[in-house]
């Protein structure tokens, strides 16, 4: 009788359900954020949609790289506490922020209706391997020589007294550089949509005084063939 009983025991024990581990509850804090910016890292690339045309997917691919990494610098910079490894970050999210500027200001200029590519460059979906597989005969020939290439058209120049102004809020000054980063509404006259990003500015005078936080209003326009802000005042 007693060998039953233990055995009836044995039984109940190995088909009771097992309690979880601690180890399953979820993840908080550093391990919680830093799954996530894993995850995020793991899906961008898989999740980007292309388009076909070779430079418009590198510059998406390359802004999904760069925001995973800026993504990742973040992390360690709310949790982590090593100096050098939050040095590193901080230099991280600096450059990478800029590139991103620089890549989402050339996508915003490539979506104009009269948006030209550089003079004499190689349309899109036609560069040195697209050509040889098309067997282009021109593609064992010399260049052309300067003297005969066909000079570039001057880009007419946007008035920037005619630009309206736009509401912003000052992100960050930076007085070495002649940029301001703002966190801006739609600007219209260039098709800029709502977005945080960093501009240079006309004339670096018009940085003095802006502090982060401040609220203004300002012009955008494109000076030179790129974009800059030609004016800027704190709002009322």
């Amino acid at each position: 009788m007693r060998r039953l009983i233990l055995s009836t025991a044995l039984a109940a024990a190995l088909v009771a359900p097992i309690p979880q581990h601690a180890g399953a509850q979820p993840a908080k804090g550093a391990p919680a954020a830093l799954e996530r910016a894993r995850e995020t890292m793991s899906n961008r690339f898989r999740d980007t949609k292309l388009t076909g045309d070779p430079d418009r997917d590198f510059a998406e691919l390359l802004i999904a790289s760069y925001e995973e990494t800026l993504f990742l610098a973040k992390t360690q910079l709310d949790y982590g506490g090593d100096r050098q490894l939050r040095e590193l970050a901080q230099k991280i999210q600096d450059e990478q922020q800029a590139k991103i500027d620089a890549l989402k200001q050339w996508q915003v200029r490539s979506r104009e209706a009269g948006y030209r590519p550089q003079p004499n460059q190689t349309p899109s979906g036609e560069g040195p391997l697209d050509r040889r597989a098309k067997g282009d005969p021109a593609q064992g020939q010399p260049e052309t020589p300067p003297a005969e290439k066909a000079a570039p058209q001057p880009v007419p120049q946007a008035t920037p007294s005619n630009a309206p102004l736009v509401a912003g809020t000052v992100k960050k000054v930076d007085d070495a550089a002649g940029k301001v980063t703002l966190d801006h509404e739609t600007i219209p006259n260039i098709g800029m949509d709502a977005m945080t990003m960093a501009y240079k500015v006309q004339d670096p005078a018009m940085l003095k005084g802006l502090r982060p936080g401040e609220r203004v209003r300002f012009s955008a326009d494109r000076v030179n063939g790129s974009i800059a802000v030609t004016r800027i005042q704190k709002a009322k």
